[in-house]
This record gives C-alpha cells, sequence and structure tokens, in this order.
C-alpha cells in the first residue's frame, strides 16, 4: 500500500470515528453540523447531503463522503441515510443515528472495484458533543454496537459465499478536536470486549476460510496535531512540519484467535490465545518510534500433510524500533529492539530431530537490543527511490543486550563501536570501526556433544569449530567461555588481547 492511499485510509479512519462519537458541539445544531462537514473536508473528503431542519433538531439525509486518490488510481465513497443533531438546551448537542443503521462503501483501486453494503446496529448508543467552535469536546458510549456484511460486490460480481461482522462491547469515551491553522485531537477510549469474525470462499480458488478473533478489555488513547490541509494534500511531504505528531497507544488483557481452512492440499486449523499486549506509536516529523508487545502466547497449527498438532507457546514477543527521519547535519538517535522470551515447543516437534530427548527441552529466548546514532542526508519521508547514494551513514552502535538460550547452552554480549565514515580503506569499503564487544558462552561444547551424537554435526565438522573456539574464547569454567573483540584507533583487530589484523 502507498503512502499516500494509507494516509487516506487513515483519514478515513478517523472521520468514520466521528461517527462513532460525538461531532462538535456550539450553541446551535447547525453549527455543529457546519463545523463537522468542514472537519470531514480536512480530512479530504467532498459531502453531499440534504438538511431539514425541525425546530431544535437538524436532520442530514443521504449523507454521501467521497475522496479521490488519484496517486494510486483509487477511490473511496461512504454512504449512510440519516444523522440528527439535536441541541440540549444547556449548550451541548445530541448526534444520533438510526437503531440499525446502513452504510454503503465503495472502492476502487487500481482496477479493482468493491462496493459493500454493511448494516450497523446499537444498544444504548449516546454521543453528546460540548464545546466550542475552533475546539470540540465529545463524549461517547454504547453498551453494544455490532456490524454485519449484507453485500459484497467485486467487479460488478456478487460474492454471495461470505459472512463478515464485527462487535464492541461496553464502549466509552471522549475526544476532543481543535480546529485551526493546526489540527490538533486528543482521544481516550475504552470497550470491554472486540470481536470479528469471517466466513466464506475464495471466489478464484475456491479456498474456504472460517476465521474468529476475539480481545478483551481494550484500551486505546492518541494525541495527535497536523497543519490544515495536510491529510487532503497529495502532497507526502506536507504533514511533516514542525509540531507535527501521532503518538498513541493500545493495550488488550487477552486475544483469542481460531481458524478454519480447506485448500487443494486438505483442511487445516489454526488456533491461538494470548495474554495481555500492546502497541505504541510515536510519529513526528522528525522521527517516528514504535513498538508492541505480547505476553502468554499459545499457538497450535494443525496443517493437511501434518498428522498432528503443532504446538508453540511465547512467554513475550515484543520488538521496539526508533528511526530519524529529517535530514540534519548532526548525528541522531536511532533503536532496534526484540524480545522472543521463553520459547516452547512440543514433544511433536521435538521427537521430530531428537526422538531420544538427548537434547534439554527448556525454553528458548532471544533478546536483542541495538542502539546508536546516525546521520540522515536526505528526508526520509520524501526519498528519492531512484537515488543511487546512501540517504545516510551510521556514526556508532551499541550492543545493548544479547541474550540467545537453547538446548541447554546460552551466548550473551554486549559492546559498542564507533565508525569513521571517512576511512573506506582499512576495511575494504567499509566504514573503520572502533570499538569493543565482550561475548559470553555456556555450555556451548556440551551441545556440541550431544548434536554428535544425535548425528546431526559430524565429528570432522565439530573439530574446526572447537578450534576457532579456542583461537576467539577464553575458557573461565566448566564448559564457560568468555572473548573480547576489539578494534583499536589504528584499525588493529584483536582477539581477547591477541592482534589478528
Amino acid at each position: 500500500m502507498s503512502f499516500p492511499l494509507s494516509r487516506k485510509l487513515l483519514a478515513t479512519t478517523a472521520s468514520l470515528a466521528l461517527l462513532s462519537g460525538p461531532a462538535f458541539a456550539d450553541v446551535s445544531a447547525q453549527d455543529v453540523w457546519d463545523n463537522w462537514r468542514a472537519a470531514l473536508q480536512e480530512y479530504g473528503y467532498a459531502l453531499t447531503a440534504t438538511e431539514e431542519a425541525s425546530g431544535s433538531a437538524l436532520v442530514i439525509k443521504d449523507l454521501v463522503m467521497s475522496m479521490d486518490i488519484p496517486e494510486d488510481e483509487a477511490s473511496v465513497s461512504v454512504s449512510m441515510e440519516e444523522l440528527t443533531f439535536t441541541e440540549n438546551g444547556d449548550g451541548t448537542v445530541n448526534i444520533a443515528v438510526p437503531q440499525n443503521m446502513p452504510l454503503n462503501f465503495s472502492v476502487s483501486d487500481g482496477g479493482e472495484d468493491v462496493e459493500a453494503k454493511v448494516t450497523v446496529s446499537h444498544d444504548g448508543m449516546s454521543t453528546v458533543a460540548s464545546g466550542t467552535k475552533d475546539e470540540m469536546t465529545y463524549t461517547y458510549g454504547a453498551s453494544s454496537i455490532t456490524a454485519s456484511l449484507d453485500t459484497l460486490v467485486v467487479n460488478g460480481e456478487t460474492i454471495s459465499d461470505i459472512d463478515a461482522s464485527g462487535a464492541i462491547g461496553g464502549l466509552s469515551g471522549t475526544q476532543t478536536l481543535a480546529m485551526g491553522d493546526t489540527i490538533s485531537g486528543m482521544q481516550q477510549m475504552s470497550a470491554d470486549s472486540m470481536s470479528l469474525m469471517v466466513k466464506g470462499n475464495d471466489p478464484e480458488s475456491g479456498d474456504l476460510i472460517d476465521m474468529s478473533v476475539s480481545f478483551a478489555d481494550i484500551q486505546a488513547s492518541s494525541d495527535s496535531a497536523w497543519p490544515k490541509g495536510a491529510i487532503a494534500s497529495s502532497d507526502p511531504s506536507a504533514m511533516f512540519v514542525e509540531g507535527m505528531k501521532v503518538v498513541g497507544s493500545v493495550t488488550m488483557q487477552s486475544m483469542a484467535l481460531a481458524a478454519a481452512f480447506e485448500d487443494e492440499e486438505g483442511p487445516g486449523q489454526i488456533n491461538m490465545t494470548t495474554g495481555a499486549g500492546g502497541l505504541d506509536l510515536d510519529f513526528t516529523d522528525a522521527m517516528i518510534a514504535y513498538g508492541g508487545k505480547i505476553t502468554e502466547v499459545a499457538a497450535s497449527v494443525m496443517a493437511p500433510d501434518v498428522p498432528l498438532p503443532i504446538d508453540v507457546t511465547f512467554g513475550e514477543l515484543g520488538y521496539d524500533m526508533a528511526i530519524p527521519l529529517k535530514a540534519s547535519e548532526a548525528e541522531q538517535d536511532f533503536k532496534l529492539g526484540l524480545n522472543f522470551t521463553d520459547i516452547g515447543l512440543s514433544d511433536f516437534i521435538w521427537n521430530l530431530f531428537d526422538a531420544n530427548s538427548v537434547l534439554p527441552r527448556d525454553a528458548a529466548t532471544l533478546v536483542l537490543g541495538l542502539s546508536g546514532k546516525a546521520t540522515v542526508f536526505q528526508d526520509l519521508v520524501t526519498l528519492d527511490e531512484d537515488m543511487d547514494e546512501a540517504p545516510g551513514e551510521v556514526n556508532a552502535v551499541s550492543l545493548d543486550v544479547l541474550e540467545l538460550k537453547a538446548a541447554g547452552a546460552d551466548i550473551s554480549g554486549t559492546g559498542s563501536f564507533t565508525f569513521d565514515n571517512s576511512d573506506l580503506a582499512s576495511f575494504d569499503g567499509f566504514p573503520r570501526p572502533e570499538g569493543a564487544i565482550d561475548v559470553k558462552l555456556n555450555g556451548i561444547n556440551g551441545l556440541m556433544d550431544k548434536l554428535i551424537q544425535m548425528g546431526l554435526l559430524p565429528e570432522e565438522q565439530a573439530m574446526p569449530a572447537r578450534m576457532m573456539m579456542g583461537m576467539f574464547t577464553v575458557p573461565v569454567g566448566d564448559d564457560q567461555l568468555t572473548s573480547r573483540i576489539e578494534v583499536n584507533d589504528q584499525g588493529h583487530v584483536l582477539a581477547n588481547g591477541q592482534r589478528l589484523k
């Protein structure tokens, strides 16, 4: 998906959020509708609708929101039958939709035309807007909201063999949106549950998919700001000015996934449950940082050509990344983190290569943390794909943590290096490093002995590996080794004080 299309879809999501939550509040329903319409136009939509005033209420009928995305040869259109703004007499406005609200979606993208009709139903939905014309706060809630797919048409062909629905339970939240030269918004949302179900056959292959996923205790928050007109602009760099930001987080307490499929090779199943997890995003004109983690993962896969389920567990899966985006002569921070903790395999998987239980079947772990400094020569959001030169250079890298545990052995390490990008001769075109890394290895020889016993590692291949370890490591205990690899300011490479280069 290209950046312009993904940005427009972000606008679509944000505008639909105004339907699920209150729109803008002011002393009159007309003012609220005017500001709500202005916000949708800010997101890049063209609007058509009829307005009917009745006392303290303003009824909007036959609302159509459409958007063209010429850079992707795509367009998006959403229509709804009715929306009512009612003045409460206290400076607030109630925004109401029918209890059963039909929505029509139309998307054209790269020669594929998709039309869908969806019915959204709610129980106890309340949306109240308050504030001023320039800054509106709205509060929303519902016991439940459900959406079901009524019809789906792709390139003129009705896809009849498909069933899809979604539901939100115990929804509540607030959102504030300020309109000016800068568009800024803040949101807090919580829901007791969310679920999605899709069942049908692929119209081309005939393959069956039957999937359901559910989440419990969802919390979400966001804080954003961008220049007026930036989202609707066809220029990707329009948003990336000083002060632009999108900061958000989503958490959940559990997730469950069940999927059944059938293709030409036969039927299969995927089941997964998790504990708590979440996502974080910090996006500005100068950098993007994002991360996520999920805990207590248990997955089971039944493939058509495998007679028994493949079961895998994780104590935690996580990642963390920060990348500078803006060109600057000054060095900027970056980082990368991976966390795969307590990886467990079922006995079925172990027995495929270790039927006699020679290897310890302890849970495995991989933790990696890198950080460093880099100089960015060109703004990465407007990077020319055809440019031959690198858009930046790495000045320093630190190995903050390395932890690898598996089959009774473990490796750990830390270290840091700086790089002289003006010296590409000392290391054959690679910037000259300077620094050191310290590594500890425990149980490696014992693991090699077990692999030889199992027939997975030939003795003649193990011998040179042991010789290499002898050259680069120092024994400090029973099957315990350490190693320090250095590169000094003269470009000399040393292992435990012995010069190698």
